[in-house]
């Protein structure tokens, strides 16, 4: 198949890599975001107003939309 001059045609073994590629990749994002999580749920009160928190906030919502992004292509 050609679409604007540019072959899409993808063997099984290609689109397994992908897949394959894609999975690791989300799972390492899963790590990432889970540890983030996990560090912003042991801050203490005093601190959870802070801008180093609400970075930390805005990274893991962030990590989560790239994980729904790339759930969908998988």
């Amino acid at each position: 198949m050609r679409v604007n001059g540019s072959t899409l045609d993808m063997d099984y073994g290609t689109r397994r890599k992908r897949r394959e590629t894609i999975k690791n990749i989300l799972i390492s994002l899963s790590a990432i975001r889970d540890a983030e999580q996990n560090y912003l749920e042991n801050v203490p009160e005093n601190f959870q107003n802070s801008e180093s928190f609400e970075i930390g906030e805005a990274a893991v919502d962030t990590l989560d939309d790239i994980i729904g992004l790339l759930a969908d292509v998988y």
